[in-house]
């Protein structure tokens, strides 16, 4: 959930045609674009996804230990950041306006199996981008029986926003670490898997999707709290979605998978999807889908210059009792 990393930028000279004069170099990126990575880590099972232009890499969560992984575009992974506790590392952002990674996380899926002495815990934990010391630890379980921090995003003041799967409410977190509530409907709450991928958007309102049911969600944060939220008409459910991102052009990719089906939640099939709107996300239409996706259990997609990459990381697996040490990046 160990291939040699690929050299840097390569310039090429060519001659001109007609001229004896060497034409001016033109810059190759870094990496090629390669059309799938494979990486290998023990029980890592990376959820989450976001790429690092400052190194060059992807960072990616661990379902399974609660610790960030640094991926190569070659393949090769090694930790970046220990694990933060008995939790999953779901989530992930880089933010490199302020020099941070975000990341959600959460005690959810080990509880299921273990009573781990403790207060369920959910929260968002940043790193500075380039130390890696911890910025701030955001808990945002409220002392609540239940808890499910998953995705998260942030807005161009540094604010971050992050989803509960089994809350009905949405939190904002500060620069400074302090939570608070954004968002409060019922519908948003579950028993199991709500809320999943979230995204802002420019014009500051959020966009967030519930896994179980497919339904999206636009949630207007210059409204007052009580009519913030609603729904975005959709031409089908984008049932068992995990992650979201905008891509450049506006539209937004869409990630579902089956992987609830291992925990009994309704769930939906392999692929990714393009959605477009033309009212401000009042309503948005399918623009193209990607189906089946080629490699199983798809959960979240990182953008990058190089490609947009959708993450594999044997969560399916993980939720079904096995052991994996792969986990695959391919570009859409």
């Amino acid at each position: 959930m160990t291939a040699t990393s690929i050299a840097g930028a390569v310039l090429v000279a060519c001659l001109a045609p007609g001229s004896t004069a060497l034409a001016e170099p033109t810059p190759r990126p870094p990496y090629p674009h390669a059309r799938q990575i494979v990486g290998h880590f023990s029980e890592l099972f990376p959820e989450g996804v976001a790429w690092d232009p400052t190194r060059n890499a992807f960072i990616v969560g661990s379902a399974l230990h609660g610790n960030l992984a640094l991926v190569h575009p070659g393949g090769r992974t090694e930790e970046l950041v220990p694990s933060i506790g008995p939790v999953s590392t779901l989530g992930v952002r880089v933010d490199t306006d302020r020099g941070r990674i975000l990341v959600a996380y959460s005690d959810f899926w080990t509880r299921q199996e273990v009573d781990t002495g403790m207060p369920p815990t959910s929260g968002v934990a940043a790193f500075d981008l380039h130390s890696l010391e911890l910025i701030f630890d955001a808990d945002i379980s409220g002392g609540l029986d239940r808890t499910f921090g998953n995705d998260l995003t942030y807005d161009s003041d540094g604010t971050v926003y992050v989803t509960d799967s089994v809350s009905r409410t949405l939190y904002g977190i500060s620069t400074e670490g302090e939570p608070e509530v954004v968002a409060d409907d019922e519908r948003f709450a579950a028993d199991m898997v709500g809320l999943n991928g979230i995204v802002w958007h420019e014009d500051n309102y959020l966009l967030a999707v519930r896994y179980d049911n497919g339904e999206l969600f636009r949630i207007d944060l210059d409204e007052p709290l009580e009519s913030r939220v609603t729904e975005v008409d959709l031409p089908e459910p984008m049932l068992g979605t995990d992650g979201i991102r905008f891509r450049s052009d506006g539209s937004l990719y869409v990630v579902t998978n089956s992987i609830g089906e291992n925990a009994g939640i309704p769930s939906g099939t392999d692929a990714v999807t393009v959605l477009r709107s033309e009212d401000g996300w009042e309503s948005a239409r399918i623009e193209r889908r990607y189906e089946p996706w080629p490699v199983e259990g798809p959960t979240n997609i990182a953008i990058t210059p190089f490609g947009d990459y959708v993450l594999s990381g044997d969560v399916g697996v993980l939720m079904g009792g096995g052991t994996s040490d792969i986990f695959v990046l391919r570009r859409v």
